[in-house]
Order: structure tokens, then sequence, then C-alpha cells
């Protein structure tokens, strides 16, 4: 894949960039919707946690901001793995222009939706970095480890890409369980209970899922400034690698067939 990419570095960056301005394309305010979307939901989740449930990630705290801040930093990591996961399901349909192209590297489209969702948590992190500051007036000394903590969850992302993308052109039903995957995905992951509140004969469900590491090493080195877990990381990116090789795989083999069935 990295020789492909290296390759088609040109091409992938074009495509990269056309995807993003796509999103934007016709509306008044383009790219700063990217923004100040994230800005608005941290407004909301800030006041609706802080002030209306005024709920606390850890009982044992009087901050009241915590909660909210907590919650943009998972919810910020499960959206870019969320995001490529609902796009793969049209990734291919949508492309069928590619399809024809004999000498088109249809692999680099999960890559390119994949960036795309990495700029949009890019930015996430980068407001959520800027209220850290306002708020508490410190940035998390750990804070460079975050591109470390990236890979996993990049990895992974890529992987799913290929995996979903390369199924929904044969099974129509894919983008259906896709959806109820993602859902329940997002509430096995810790992004609105930390993983010490589930109960222990519960947790195994939780520790299944390969986010809850990722989640978990996010916030560690965005908000507590701690060191990245490593047990946690080793974990997590065997798993993002195993679910890549298999993605890999299965869109290698089902691509052939591609033209025959769109």
């Amino acid at each position: 894949m990295l020789k492909v990419l290296y390759k088609n570095n040109y091409l992938l960056r074009q495509l990269v960039k056309k995807d993003i301005q796509q999103r934007y394309q016709g509306s008044v305010l383009g790219m700063l919707w990217s923004f100040i979307v994230p800005i608005l939901m941290l407004i909301i989740y800030t006041f609706v946690f802080s002030e209306v449930f005024q709920a606390k990630w850890n009982i044992d705290t009087s901050n009241k901001y915590e909660f909210a801040l907590v919650l943009f930093c998972g919810l910020s990591a499960f959206n870019l793995v969320g995001e490529v996961m609902n796009r793969a399901t049209v990734l291919i349909a949508m492309n069928t222009n590619y399809v024809k192209k004999v000498i088109f590297p249809l692999e680099i489209l999960p890559v390119v939706v994949t960036i795309s969702a990495l700029f949009n948590c890019a930015i996430s992190y980068i407001i959520l970095i800027v209220a850290k500051l306002i708020l508490y007036h410190n940035i998390s000394s750990t804070l460079y480890l975050i591109f470390i903590a990236l890979v996993p969850l990049v990895v992974m992302s890529v992987g799913l890409g290929l995996f979903i993308s390369a199924l929904s052109v044969y099974l129509k039903d894919v983008s259906n369980i896709i959806s109820v995957l993602v859902t329940v995905l997002m509430y096995m992951s810790p992004v609105f209970f930390p993983l010490s509140s589930v109960p222990e004969r519960f947790r195994f469900i939780c520790e299944a899922n390969p986010m809850t590491y990722i989640i978990e090493n996010f916030r560690n080195v965005v908000l507590y400034g701690e060191y990245i877990n490593w047990k946690f990381y080793g974990i997590s990116c065997i798993v993002a690698f195993a679910i890549y090789l298999l993605g890999k795989v299965v869109f290698m083999r089902a691509k052939e067939g591609f033209a025959d069935v769109l």
C-alpha cells in the first residue's frame, strides 16, 4: 500500500483536496463550517453537561467542565472511524468512473476518505486544545504524543474502509448494517462513560472493542498530560494492523469484479 501511495502521491493529494472542497462547495461560509460545527458542538456539550446535568466524569472532582471536554475528546476520535465506515458503504458506487479505468489504483479511495476524515478530526482536536487552554490555562505536556496515538486509529480506519467498500459492491445490505454497527460501537466505547465505571463482569465487552484503547490513549495525551499506555497501544496496533490486512486482502480480491457488478 505504501508503495502505491508513494507512486500516486500527486493523485492522492488532488483527490483529498477535491473531497474536502466538495463537502463545502456551494455554501456561503465554505471551509469555515469545518471550524464552526465543532465549536458549536463543544459549546453545547459544555452547557448541557456542566450546567444542565452537572455531570462529572470522576465523582471525586469538582470541575464542571471536565465531562464536556472528555466527551468531546472521545467523540472526535470515534467520529473519524464512524465517518470512514459510513462513507465506505457507497465509496465505489459513487466512483464508478474510476472503476472503468484499468490503471486507476482503486485501493487509494479508502485512504482519501480516511485523510479527509482526519482533517475534520484534526480541527476538532485543535478546538479542544484551545478550549482546554481557555478553561484551564494550560496545555497537556504530552500533547506531542498525539501523532503516535493516531497511528492505530488511521490504520484501522483505512482497513475498515477497504473491507466495507469492497463488500458493499456485492451486498447492498451493508449500508444498513454499518449504520447500526457504528451506533453500537459508539455506545460500547468509553465515549460517554469512563471505563472504570463499567461493572467488572461486563467490562470485557468494552475491552473487546479496539476503539476503547485508542480513545483512552487520546485522553491521556490530550487532556490528562499522561504518557501513552503502551499496553493499550500495543493491543490497538495489533488489532488495527490485523483489520488493515484483512481489508486489503478482501479488497484486492474483490476489486476484479467491481466493473462487472457495477
